[in-house]
This record gives structure tokens, sequence and C-alpha cells, in this order.
């Protein structure tokens, strides 16, 4: 939805300059027919700019840490906070979501009625056809209007002079289709409720079109003074439907005056290109997509714009490694609920004085979280933050505190279940930014097999030798990417499957519905949607291919987890809700 938001945001701005350039500008020259394809120019480029966004590539390079500095994990089992209920805010940006669709569908249906009135009007009535044109005589009170190629008005109230006239100028409305440009400022009225330029844009539109029209019917009529009685005629008879191109309009007074105004000097055109500086601007201001990467960032960060450049930094205090520190590590995956996020922000703050900030949280349909942003600050002066903004679900963040005993923080966002900085590998961090700079619907094969950007992203880039982006017509052609414009093709130096990870690493497996399971110290897990849970040699209950575990915590350890294919989890009442405790485990594997 923040996308959507920024659209809406920028798009309201364009068609503010626009309206203003001219407003002030050209709104006073005669040249009504630059003028329309000004304004419409104006609202296709309001629309199609902010989808428009220029790369820039930007390498972020932070002070080394010395070894000493970097903390030493121990053996010591990692304790996990427990959740504690959160209480709901009230979602604000939903409400406002839900009463910009309402009063937006309430204006679209607006236009419907408005179209399906126009059509009972028209329906079953006699019809003259006049060349292209179609020639409606009603016998209501209704001032003349056209509508695509139907003329309508009623005869009776005029003269044949003053019929003349009016027919003449709806003509040349139905002529140049001025209805395409009255429905798409109706339309986007809709849409751009909200922003007043937009309804004073609709106004522009059509009295310029007045103009036009009015301006070639003058240009075949000998005599002007009738044509601006029939104006004035028709000033009685208003009723009219607002999707028309209708003869009277208001501000009939600037319409006999336009009418009366000298041609205006060739030379005004230059006007309308005071707006290209101003485009030039919105574009290296709001749609420069910054791609930022740091030697120890563990996700590229992509932002929108220049202005909202972010870079994530993993700062670590200084102090002496010790084996009595206690450590405490939280996991944020995919499907974390927003009452296990809350959950865990209060327990940072109660238990450690840290202000944990979750915000920009994107899910997909399936509910997966697929953008976060996370800040910390523990008021002692370490600060950081990390970021994930993908088309697929992110990967797993982990956060860790670690407090010595001289009271002092060591604390930071990590990329790997290990939780430790390593030291930087230049060719292997040029592996990571040139995977992560692989599209998200690319086409990719590794050793001939075909991957996609989801799977390739848990693979160890140490066992990647060779990464080529093709995009030549012969390449492209033997792996059929020619709608994908380019084929990534990936060579490794494995002679075998990839390592496993060591027994008292935390290690990360996937489920068949997609879920990471991560187990730390191989008796420590954490499912996603739940809270952590401990395996003693009682708890929890452990069923494994239909049989149940006399020591759960031996059964988890000595198992073999890669094989592991699906896990069902229920609470003590034998049901299965997610961010309640669990108290017995169903394992079954592949």
């Amino acid at each position: 939805m923040e996308t959507v938001f920024l659209y809406l945001l920028k798009s309201s701005g364009l068609i503010a300059v626009f309206y203003l350039a001219y407003h002030f500008l050209v709104r006073k020259e005669t040249f009504f027919n630059s003028n329309r394809w000004f304004l419409l120019s104006g609202l296709l480029t309001s629309l199609l700019l902010p989808l428009y966004f220029l790369e820039k590539t930007i390498w972020i390079t932070r002070p080394k840490i010395a070894v000493q500095n970097v903390p030493v994990l121990t053996q010591q089992p990692i304790t996990i906070i427990k959740n504690i209920p959160a209480v709901e805010a009230f979602d604000w940006m939903q409400f406002i979501w839900i009463s910009y669709l309402i009063i937006a569908c309430t204006l679209v249906v607006k236009i419907v009625l408005n179209l399906i009135s126009l059509y009972r009007m028209l329906h079953k009535q006699q019809i003259v056809k006049d060349k292209q044109f179609k020639v409606v005589n009603l016998n209501d009170n209704i001032a003349p209007f056209s509508f695509f190629n139907y003329i309508v008005c009623n005869a009776d109230l005029y003269s044949s002079e003053e019929l003349k006239s009016i027919f003449l100028h709806e003509k040349i409305h139905s002529r140049e289709k001025h209805s395409i440009d009255v429905l798409v400022a109706e339309s986007l009225c809709a849409v751009f409720w909200f922003n007043p330029f937009m309804w004073l844009y609709k106004k522009a539109i059509t009295q310029n079109l007045e103009y036009i029209a009015d301006q070639k019917a003058i240009q075949q009529l000998a005599d002007k003074k009738s044509y601006q009685h029939a104006l004035l005629k028709v000033v009685s008879n208003q009723n009219c439907l607002p999707i028309t191109n209708h003869f009277y309009q208001s501000l009939i007074k600037k319409r006999i005056v336009m009418l009366n105004k000298n041609q205006s000097r060739s030379t005004s055109y230059v006007k309308f290109a005071v707006v290209i500086p101003v485009l030039i601007a919105f574009v290296l201001l709001f749609q420069v997509k910054v791609i930022a990467r740091d030697k120890f960032a563990s996700e590229v960060i992509r932002t929108a714009s220049k202005s909202n450049l972010t870079v994530e930094v993993i700062p670590l205090c200084e102090t002496t490694p010790s084996v009595n520190e206690s450590d405490v590590a939280y996991i944020f995956d995919k499907i974390s609920s927003d009452n296990e996020i809350k959950s865990n922000v209060k327990d940072l703050k109660d238990s450690h004085n840290i202000d944990l900030t979750v915000s920009k949280l994107k899910r997909n349909s399936n509910g997966e979280i697929i953008a976060v942003k996370m800040t910390f600050n523990d008021n002692k002066g370490n600060v950081g933050k990390v970021e994930q903004d993908r088309t697929i679900p992110i990967r797993p963040i982990f956060f860790k505190v670690s407090k010595t005993p001289d009271g002092k923080n060591s604390i930071g966002f990590y990329d790997n279940p290990e939780m430790i900085v390593k030291p930087a590998d230049p060719i292997l961090e040029n592996k990571i930014v040139t995977i992560e700079s692989i599209k998200d619907d690319a086409l990719i094969y590794v050793d001939g097999d075909r991957y996609d950007k989801e799977f390739l992203n848990e693979l160890d880039p140490k066992g990647l030798e060779k990464i080529e982006i093709l995009k030549d017509p012969v390449s492209l052609q033997q792996y059929g990417a020619q709608d994908k414009g380019e084929v990534v093709v990936i060579t490794t130096n494995w002679t075998t499957k990839p390592a496993v990870p060591k027994q008292n690493a935390p290690s990360i497996f996937t489920l068949e519905n997609g879920d990471e399971v991560v187990v730390f110290d191989r008796f420590n897990m954490k499912i996603p949607g739940y809270p952590a849970v401990q395996f003693t040699d009682s708890f929890p209950i452990l069923i494994f291919n239909g049989a149940q575990q006399k020591n759960p915590r031996l059964a988890l350890e000595s198992m073999n987890l890669s094989k592991i294919k699906n896990i069902k989890v229920v609470t003590e009442n034998d049901m299965d809700v997610k961010g309640k405790p669990i108290y017995k485990m169903i394992v079954s594997t592949k």
C-alpha cells in the first residue's frame, strides 16, 4: 500500500504542476488546440512518470572492526524470551485506504449512472443522420449538447439562425472527439478526488474545449454577433449531463471575451517549455532508485528515492569476549505474525531497554512478509538498521543481544544463524553482490539445472565458481529466454552436495510448505508463527513418523533435519493455533 500511496502523491504533485503552468502561463493565449494537447499530455505524464526510475549504485564503506572487538558466540544454550500479548493499535492507514476507496467507488458509480441516464435519454428517440453525425431532437427543456457522434437539442426553442450556430459548434465537438477528454477528466477525478488541482484541471479542460469549438465555429460564420446571441439564448436552458460537451458552459463572459480577442503571437509557444525543467527536477529528486551496497550488509537495500537512502549498519561496542556472556537471540522470518513481532519489541524494551522499531512491513497475498525495515537503539550509543524489500518472502533476520558482566551490550542484526560478523572476502562479496542484483523473475541455470531466485539465495556463494549474465541472441535462443532478455548461467565447483551445518551451529531447513525452521544447539527450535520451544527429556511431546519419542531432546539431536518434510504443531487442547505455546509436535520425513 505504501507504493500506491507514494504513486498517488507523486502523480497529484505533477497534476498540480501542469495545472499551475497552464493557469499562469497559457490560459489567456488563443492557441486553444495546443492548450488541449498540453493539458492531455500533462495528465498522461502525471500518470506515467512516477512509474519510471533511474538506477544509481553507490558503495558504502565502514571502518574495519578489530578482531578483538568481534563478539564470540558461547556454547551456552541461547535463551529465547517468551511472547507477551501485545495490545492491537488502531490501524489508521487501513482506515484511510478504506475511506479513499469508498469515495472513489462512489464517484465511479456516479459516472456509470450518468452514462446510463444518457443511454435512456437517447434510447428509442428518433435519430436523423447528418453524414457521420446523429441528430436527436428532444422535447425536454435541456441545453444543446454532444456526446461523440450524437448531437442533442430541442429545436423548438431556437430560431433557424441560432440552430445553425448551435449545430456548427456541436459538430466541432463531435468531429474532434472532445467527449474523450471529458471522460478522461471525469475518471481521473474519481481516482484523484482528494486533489483539488484535479478538479480545477477538469474545469480547465472543459472550458478550453468550448474555446476550441467557439474559435473554429466563428471562422465559418459571417456574423460573429449572431453566434454570441445564440450563446446568450441558451443561458436559460442549463440542464445538462456532466459527461457531455454542451453548448452552454459557465463563465459565458469569458467565452465571449475570447471570441473577440486578438490572436496570440507565435513566440508565446515558448511558454510550454517552462514545465520541462520542473519535470527534470522531479525525476532527479524523486525518481532515482539508489542501490546501496555495504561490505558487511546482509541484504542489498533498495530504496524508492534518493532522499530515502538507507544503509544497514551492524554496530558493535568494544567489549572483551567472555564465556560468561548471556546471549539472547530473536528471529524474524517470513510468516512472523504481527503479534509476535510486537511481543518481541516489548520484550526487548522491558528486558534490555532496547528500542526496536519495525516499519515498512509488507505482506503478499499468502500473508508472508516480503518487505520490512528494522532499527534499534539501546540508549547507550549503539544504533543500527536492516531492511529487506523483495518480491519474494524475506530471508530470516537474526538479532542478538549479549550482555557482559560489566553491563555493556554487544548487539546487532545478522544474516546468518551463527550470528557472527565474518571477515570480508572481496571475491565472496562480489559473488553476493552479483546474486543480489539478479532480478527475482530471472531465468537461472545452475550446472545445467533450472533454479529460481529464492532458492539461489539459499546457496553458499563460496561454491559458485562463475556467474554469467548472458544477453546475446544465441544464448537467449539456447535457453529459451527471448522474452526475458537475459539468462543467468552459474557454474559451481561442487564435488558433492553442500556441507551440512556444524553440530553446534544453528541450522535452517525448509519444510514442504516453504516454512523455514531454525534449530539452535540442536534442541532449541523456532517454527514460523509459533513461540520458540526448548526440547527437554520430556517436553514437548514429539511424535516422529507415527511413533512417540521417549526423550524428545535426544530424538531431535539425532534427527537428520534435512529429511524433515512436515511438522504439525498442536496446543495442549489438540488445536493448531498460531502464536500459542507448542505442546505437541508431529514430524514426518521425506
